[in-house]
C-alpha cells in the first residue's frame, strides 16, 4: 500500500494559505489513487478468490500510475515521487519474493517510519530537514527569507521544533499501522491508515502551514526580518 506522506510533508512545508484550493484539488486524485482505487481493487478482487497478495499487488499499481501520470503531465519527477515510487517497487519485490501480503500491506508504513526517524535524526544536523526541504522547494524569491531567518534563535528552535513534530508523527503513524497489521484483516489496515494519518499528520500539517504564513508576514518587502 502506497504511502502519500512525502508528497503532504512538501506541500505542507512549502504552501501559503493562498495555495489551500490548490492543495484541495491535488487531494482529490491523491485520494482516489492512493486509497480508494486499490481497497476498491482488493475487496473486488478477494471476493472473486484472489488471493489477499495478488489482491494487494493489484492495488500497488494504481499509486504508481497517479506518480506516472503526474511525470507526464509536469515533465518532471521530484524526489517525493521517487521515493514514493520507490516504496511501492520495493513493497511490490519484497512481497512477491517472500510470497507475504503482510510485507506489501506494510510497506507504506515503513517508509513512512524511516523518513520519520531521518527528520528526528537531522536534528543533530546544522539544519534540521524541515527547513532544508523548506529552503529547497521554495520560489526562488524566497530563498534569501529562508537564510535571512535562520539568523533568529527563535527561528532556529521552531525549525527544530517542527523537525521533531514532525518526526514524532511519522514514526507513532508508521508503529499504529504497523500494530494495526497484526489483529486487523488488510482491508481494515488500508481504511484505518489513511484514517490514522488524518488523525496524526493532518493537525501537524495546518500546524505547519501556519507557522509558515506567520514567518513570512513577520518579513519586511526587502525579505529581511521585520
Amino acid at each position: 500500500m502506497a504511502c502519500p506522506l512525502p508528497s503532504v510533508l512538501v506541500m505542507t512545508t512549502t504552501a501559503s494559505p493562498a495555495a489551500g484550493g490548490h492543495l484541495r484539488r491535488a487531494a482529490a486524485p491523491a485520494l482516489l489513487l492512493n486509497i480508494l482505487a486499490p481497497l476498491a481493487a482488493y475487496e473486488l478482487l478477494t471476493a472473486l478468490g484472489s488471493s489477499q497478495l495478488v489482491a494487494l499487488a493489484v492495488g500497488s499499481v494504481f499509486p504508481a500510475a497517479g506518480i506516472a501520470a503526474t511525470a507526464l503531465r509536469t515533465r518532471r519527477v521530484d524526489g517525493t515521487a521517487l521515493v514514493s515510487l520507490s516504496a511501492i517497487v520495493v513493497g511490490l519485490a519484497g512481497g512477491l519474493l517472500f510470497h507475504s501480503a503482510w510485507f506489501l500491506l506494510v510497506q507504506g508504513a515503513f517508509l513512512t517510519g524511516t523518513i520519520g526517524v531521518v527528520f528526528l535524526a537531522s536534528l543533530a544536523a546544522s539544519r534540521p530537514l524541515v527547513f532544508v526541504i523548506g529552503r529547497q522547494l521554495a520560489a526562488a524569491a524566497e530563498r534569501p527569507a529562508f537564510e535571512g531567518l535562520w539568523a533568529s534563535p527563535g527561528h532556529r528552535a521552531g525549525m527544530r521544533r517542527m523537525t521533531a513534530v514532525w518526526g514524532a508523527a511519522l514514526v507513532v503513524h508508521a508503529a499504529c499501522v504497523i500494530a494495526l497489521s497484526f489483529v486487523l484483516t488488510p482491508g481494515a489496515v488500508m481504511v484505518a491508515s489513511p484514517l490514522l494519518a488524518v488523525v496524526l499528520i493532518g493537525p501537524v500539517g495546518v500546524w505547519t502551514v501556519r507557522r509558515r504564513a506567520a514567518r513570512m508576514r513577520s518579513l519586511d518587502p526587502a525579505g529581511r526580518p521585520s
